[in-house]
């Protein structure tokens, strides 16, 4: 038989049967009262004493196996030295609870139940489970006299002492959720009769509990906007994506953005903003469209149908007219009802944060108004510090921006969050702009997107994704792109998973037939005031061309200058200039050959040398 101390052999239901209830206190930290007897002491002897029972407490149905215990009191300590422990422990427990024990009687609250230790299921009683059922009743019943009683029962933190422990954290977070959940129907229940002041506190208690419950932020919005507090109404949504975004990686739902709408939005009719009447097209837009276009119809019937991708790449190499061809379908898509936003991204300025989706909302928020402006920094504020046209004189600068992190976002804690904050934000500009002012949705053209930074591909990226998953889809894209060569990065594996996703299909556009090449000379030497051109000339032009407009533009517009025949055998015979690159071209195709190698570069020196076609047994001998 075990040399166990005899407290540690009682059997259960042993003890006096008059003892008086023990009472357990969990809330506000731990302590244990008697309604008779002796007085319990206030300092246990022991601290695995209390432990013990502090563990028993937690524990479901108040019972563990004492290897349990052993495991969570002294994990590291072998197991003879744990067993010899938990039975010091007990019998210090023991007599804590019950100071005029007997020895070798049993204990009248805790129990041996073999290898099981347990408290008293009628003599002791633990306030957690007194208020785990008040609270339960309470939410069954709805009344706000019983979710404020079972409130008041959750005084004080639930055993501060243990307040990291493992063991403790399911029994805790039990009793935080019913909390959470009585505050929350006591905020509806207040806000229901208007108490908008009341409902307001008691929905702050719900986000001091849960910072991220999405409810009592609309709970506390519902209410300041019950009270006329927009501004309020406004931040609180701020917190609440910044919750939602930082601890769920979600963003919010439609009710929360509904309150928001309600706070930004104008209070009546006559309070709207007043819109004026939008170009029909940005400037970029109505240049790109202004020459005529040649041997384009059915790419420019492709580019304005209906399709199911929400973004079109158009590429080529350079000097195709893109940039003309894009621009077209963009003022036939406007004729039709539709907005266009415009934006591009320049080599000679390099890559710029989101930089065409910048130029494109920038340019349309520049025409618009002061007051509607206002509106839309109201609406989308963390768009201000990265558009100027949202930065009204009378408003406050925006925040100094984080210093970058490893990714160039905003310094490493939060830049997931700050990206989503300001994606959300081009998501609610855009879809509301469709819903106000485009008939015909919004059409976004983003121009050279080759020179883009990753960012802007990014939120192409997740702005393709919101429009496919739309049963009318609010906005699509027209992407003009470079494919003659290589990409920056890996900006070409990102549109090749638009393509592969099915989000966005390509369409490329070819060099000129021979005949819309001579239709686009004749037409650019009649816009010069210039003679037309003869045969030769456009056979000249055409050889040197082989299709592409710009060399064909460049090559048409050249000035003339007299010449020799006899001693200029490049001539026009019709009388024309010497048939040779003019400076644009030149400067063109120097920039191109400039981004290659130097073995690449001397090889196309070797073959223009040689009039463009040489053996290659003599271009590798050279």
């Amino acid at each position: 038989m075990s040399s166990a101390a005899p407290e540690d052999n009682d059997v259960p239901g042993g003890g006096r049967t008059t003892a008086p209830l023990v009472r357990l206190r969990l809330f506000g930290g731990f302590r244990a009262e008697r309604d008779g007897g002796p007085p319990l002491p206030r300092r246990w002897s022991r601290p695995g004493a209390q432990i013990l029972v502090r563990l028993l407490a937690v524990a479901p149905g108040h019972r563990l196996h004492r290897e349990q215990i052993q495991e969570v009191c002294w994990p590291d300590a072998a197991p003879g030295a744990a067993t010899n422990n938990l039975r010091v422990a007990l019998h210090a427990a023991r007599r804590a609870l019950e100071p005029e024990l007997a020895p070798r009687a049993a204990s009248s609250y805790l129990l041996s139940e073999g290898a099981l230790l347990a408290l008293h299921p009628e003599r002791v009683v633990v306030d957690a489970d007194e208020t785990e059922a008040r609270s339960l009743a309470a939410l069954a019943d709805g009344s706000e006299e019983a979710l404020e009683a079972a409130l008041t029962s959750h005084a004080g933190e639930f055993l501060p002492e243990d307040r990291y422990t493992e063991w403790a954290a399911p029994r805790r977070d039990r009793l935080a959720g019913l909390r959470l959940r009585l505050l929350l129907d006591l905020a509806g229940l207040r806000l229901g009769r208007e108490e908008y002041g009341t409902a307001a506190d008691t929905a702050r208690l719900a986000l001091a509990v849960s910072p991220a419950e999405e409810r009592a932020h609309q709970l506390l919005m519902s209410a300041c906007l019950g009270q006329g507090l927009r501004a309020q109404v406004v931040r609180q949504y701020e917190l609440c994506r910044d919750a939602l975004a930082e601890e769920l990686g979600i963003a919010p739902s439609a009710e929360t953005e509904r309150l928001r709408g309600l706070a930004v939005g104008p209070p009546g009719p006559e309070a709207a903003p007043a819109r004026t009447a939008a170009p029909l097209l940005p400037a970029a837009a109505l240049a790109a469209a202004r020459e005529p276009l040649y041997g384009r119809d059915a790419l420019l019937t492709e580019l304005t149908g209906e399709g199911e991708h929400p973004v079109v790449l158009v590429g080529g190499e350079a000097g195709l007219g893109k940039t003309r061809l894009v621009g077209h379908a963009a003022r036939r898509l406007a004729e039709r009802g539709a907005v266009v936003l415009w934006g591009a991204t320049h080599d000679a300025e390099g890559p710029t944060p989101y930089g065409p989706f910048v130029e494109a909302l920038d340019d349309w928020l520049s025409g618009r108004p002061a007051v509607e402006r206002a509106h839309w920094a109201a609406t989308c504020p963390e768009l201000a510090p990265l558009l100027s046209a949202l930065r009204l004189p009378s408003a406050a600068p925006p925040p100094a921006a984080r210093p970058a992190g490893p990714l160039g976002a905003p310094g490493a804690e939060g830049a997931y969050a700050e990206r989503l904050r300001l994606f959300q934000g081009v998501e609610r500009l855009l879809g509301a702009l469709g819903r106000d002012d485009g008939a015909g949705g919004v059409v976004i053209v983003l121009d050279d997107l080759h020179a883009a930074d990753p960012g802007t591909f990014h939120l192409l990226a997740r702005l393709a994704r919101r429009a496919a998953g739309s049963d009318r889809p609010p906005w699509r894209f027209l992407v003009t792109c470079r494919d003659d060569e290589p990409f920056p990065g890996d900006h070409a594996a990102r549109l090749d998973d638009l393509v592969d996703a099915g989000l966005a299909r390509r369409i490329a556009v070819p060099r000129l037939a021979r005949e819309d090449s001579d239709a686009l000379v004749r037409a650019t030497l009649a816009g010069l005031g210039r003679r037309p051109a003869g045969a030769e000339r456009l056979e000249a032009v055409w050889s040197l061309s082989l299709g592409n407009p710009l060399f064909a533009v460049e090559l048409a517009s050249a000035p003339e200058r007299a010449a020799d025949p006899e001693t200029s055998p490049g001539t026009d015979p019709d009388g024309g200039s010497p048939v040779e690159p003019p400076a644009g071209v030149r400067h063109l195709v120097g920039r191109r050959l400039g981004r290659l190698g130097a073995d690449a570069r001397r090889m196309a020196e070797v073959v223009a040398a040689a009039a463009g076609t040489a053996p290659l047994t003599e271009v590798l001998a050279v």
